[in-house]
């Protein structure tokens, strides 16, 4: 679908509860593929949504029936992986029969889903270190999707993983004729893999089989692959650096880019940037907007309130940053001003 010709109908509804200040869901209101409702929505906002309890499941339905003649929503949630470890945001019609099974390509580049100890032949790829073309390779020996694996780790790369229609054609081209082979693909039914890489605990019973999933104006989730629907999307204000700095430069650094250092001023808001860093794999410390002035204060003038979450005693003399204790929870602590690390901005 070549989606820049579309003129998308965005609807923002902020969710309550941990979304609020900091995160806001949206919805584009034309039918799409999973594939094209992803990039849409990393294009437009954020990423598709992940949901972290019922309320927010519930505020998702209610921006679905804001929206005449559409009864699904595209969320973020995904049962098929990769080899590699990637998630599948591409399917070329896979149809699902079995809780678990692996993916194989036939000679018209559709895909089928077999029991993964069927023994068939299979094909490895091969990628350069910081190139983005690949090299194919179709193994004639009949392996199980395992052995399979195996071979392709040891040998090559690794199980072939297809992210297009593009790269389908290269992969059905590769192989020359030969007809239902192994690709990196593998189905689970009871695995839930957000696309943002977000974590969340909270999911429903779905009895329907595919990779992608879809909320309902009902509620319910169901898992679908060819279909077309609206895609909800998120927007996170929160703004991870890449680079390591001192809080001087981290102010500034946010100050000349956003809106400034984040500021924490509920529980809500901890909740949410807790999530963002728990996304990245960020285990801390990391700048926030917390100055001595000589009581603690937030750099944009705003005083700390009554809820704070700090470690132990807090330090003014210190700038503020929040560190992952070993009960895996984010708090707030004093660090030298002089120490770098990576720091969170507000985004406008």
């Amino acid at each position: 679908m070549a989606l820049l010709s579309v003129l998308f109908l965005l609807w923002g509804v902020p969710l309550l509860n941990a979304t609020g200040r900091l995160r806001s869901f949206h919805l584009i209101d034309t039918r799409m593929t999973i594939n094209d409702a992803l990039n849409a929505c990393r294009r437009n906002y954020t990423d598709l949504v992940t949901i972290y309890d019922k309320e927010e499941n519930n505020e998702s339905v209610d921006i679905l029936k804001s929206v005449s003649g559409e009864n699904s929503g595209w969320i973020g949630a995904s049962s098929c992986k990769w080899s590699n470890g990637d998630l599948a945001t591409f399917i070329k019609y896979i149809r699902i029969t079995g809780e678990n099974c692996c993916g194989a390509i036939k000679m018209d580049g559709t895909w089928n889903c077999p029991i993964c100890t069927t023994k068939m032949y299979f094909m490895c790829y091969d990628q350069d270190p910081g190139q983005q073309s690949y090299n194919y390779s179709l193994i004639r020996e009949n392996k199980t999707w395992i052995e399979a694996q195996q071979f392709c780790r040891e040998n090559h790369t690794d199980l072939v993983s297809i992210r297009n229609e593009t790269e389908n054609k290269q992969v059905t081209d590769a192989a020359n004729g030969s007809n239902s082979f192994w690709i990196g693909l593998r189905y689970n039914h009871y695995s839930i893999y957000w696309l943002n890489g977000g974590r969340s605990d909270y999911t429903q019973n779905i009895s329907s089989k595919a990779c992608f999933t879809s909320l309902s104006k009902s509620g319910s989730w169901f898992k679908s692959n060819g279909n077309m629907y609206p895609a909800l999307c998120y927007k996170s204000f929160i703004h991870v650096s890449e680079k390591e700095m001192s809080s001087g430069e981290a102010l500034d650094y946010c100050v000349s880019n956003y809106s400034g250092l984040l500021t924490i001023q509920s529980e809500n808001d901890q909740i949410e940037t807790e999530r963002e860093l728990k996304r990245r794999n960020i285990s801390g410390p990391v700048w926030v907007g917390l100055r001595p002035s000589p009581h603690w204060i937030w750099t944009n003038g705003l005083q700390v309130g009554n809820w704070t979450n700090w470690k132990g005693e807090s330090q003014p003399e210190y700038c503020g940053a929040l560190e992952k204790e070993a009960d895996g929870q984010y708090r707030w602590c004093g660090k030298d001003c002089r120490f770098k690390c990576r720091v969170l901005c507000e985004r406008k």
